[in-house]
């Protein structure tokens, strides 16, 4: 039975039309340029790489050129959610009929995640939200951000389950024995690792229900 529906933030709780996190990465290439002086040439590539490599563009930063995370976060966050985002009372209906705890498992931050969630109108069906910093700055895909997140919830990953909307992020959550679900993908998306797929995170609700069901 699960006891735990871990869900990913940007993306996965809105929709990629949205454009918020389209709207986000410019801030992020501003950062560097702006904050860090770097060479707007070079700054695509470097994102590229980082991401890649270290999981997310600002662990890169903050190893290669001690980035302020708190100040990153800060400043790429920084836009007017009410343009990108409103109130979903069918996501809120879908949440409140499901009895599992509910968390939050993100690479951004703790303060990005309750705006967002607030402007959704679902801040309070959430006992938790599991940020970057939770992680410190070493989170999805990294696995010790996923052991850690089990050590908190004290619960192993068989009765959790998780939805993202990239499948690399899934893949650790599925190696520790949770229900995987990916959220919205881009076609020609490779699904290895992935146990559902659907293309709104309010059909989460159906795939819960099937499950205990079961």
């Amino acid at each position: 039975m699960l006891e735990v529906l871990v869900f990913d933030l940007d993306e996965t709780m809105y929709p990629r039309r949205s454009g918020l996190m389209q709207a986000i990465s410019g801030r992020i290439s501003a950062y560097m340029i702006e904050r860090m002086g770097m060479d707007p040439d070079i700054v695509p590539s470097l994102r590229r790489q980082y991401w890649e490599q270290y999981g997310t563009t600002s662990r890169g930063l903050q190893l290669l050129h001690g980035l302020d995370v708190a100040d990153y976060m800060h400043y790429v966050h920084d836009l007017p959610l009410d343009e990108y985002i409103q109130a979903d009372p069918e996501l809120d209906g879908v949440l409140a009929a499901l009895p599992q705890q509910k968390v939050i498992f993100t690479n951004a931050s703790a303060t990005h995640a309750r705006a967002v969630l607030s402007a959704l109108g679902v801040a309070h069906h959430f006992a938790r939200i599991y940020d970057a910093f939770f992680a410190g700055n070493r989170g999805k895909p990294a696995m010790g951000g996923y052991e850690r997140l089990l050590g908190e919830l004290r619960v192993p990953g068989t009765v959790c389950l998780m939805a993202d909307d990239t499948v690399r992020n899934l893949r650790p959550a599925k190696s520790l024995g949770m229900v995987t679900v990916l959220v919205g993908p881009q076609p020609g998306t490779d699904r290895d690792g992935v146990d559902y797929v659907v293309d709104a995170v309010v059909e989460v609700g159906r795939i819960v229900e099937a499950i205990e069901g079961g």
